[in-house]
């Protein structure tokens, strides 16, 4: 999650979009053309239907678009990484989260803190299941070194 918060915090500021920070639909900003094929819309909006909280609903049908973007775009990512990838691995590894004050993610709050702090955030260096498996089964924060040498809490 801290690493989708630090993505969607470059791509608020590239789209001049910080105000929406940080669950919106990044696509929507970038081609506001741009969408996704009927079937993949209407399958999505059945499962979304009954989900709450609508921050949830707006990242899928968000990560649903920027792939349709992304087809169409295919040199977008050159500068800024993938915006969802993150909180997609979230969702498929059943994570779920309530905003309030802190990003409550069942139990792990984490400071939501602004843009400008998660933007400056040292990036996640893999999303590999084998790294995600073990941070979920320490249940508590972890450090890792990165490939400068540095060591990153999560």
């Amino acid at each position: 999650m801290r690493e989708y918060l630090r993505r969607a915090a470059l791509w608020a500021r590239a789209c001049e979009a910080e105000q929406l920070w940080p669950f919106f639909d990044i696509a929507a900003h970038i081609d506001a053309n741009i969408t996704t094929p009927l079937d993949v819309t209407e399958d999505l909006e059945q499962l979304l239907k009954d989900l709450a909280p609508a921050s949830l609903r707006t990242t899928c049908r968000g990560a649903a678009r920027w792939a349709a973007l992304r087809d169409a775009h295919p040199d977008l990512l050159e500068n800024l990484p993938d915006p969802y990838e993150p909180l997609l691995r979230t969702y498929e590894r059943g994570g779920g989260f309530y905003l309030q004050e802190y990003l409550d993610l069942n139990g792990v709050m984490i400071p939501l803190r602004n843009v400008e702090s998660n933007t400056s955030t040292a990036p996640f260096v893999t999303l590999s299941p084998t790294t995600l498996d073990a941070l979920d089964g320490e249940g508590e924060s972890t450090c890792f070194s990165n490939d400068d040498g540095k060591t990153v809490d999560y």
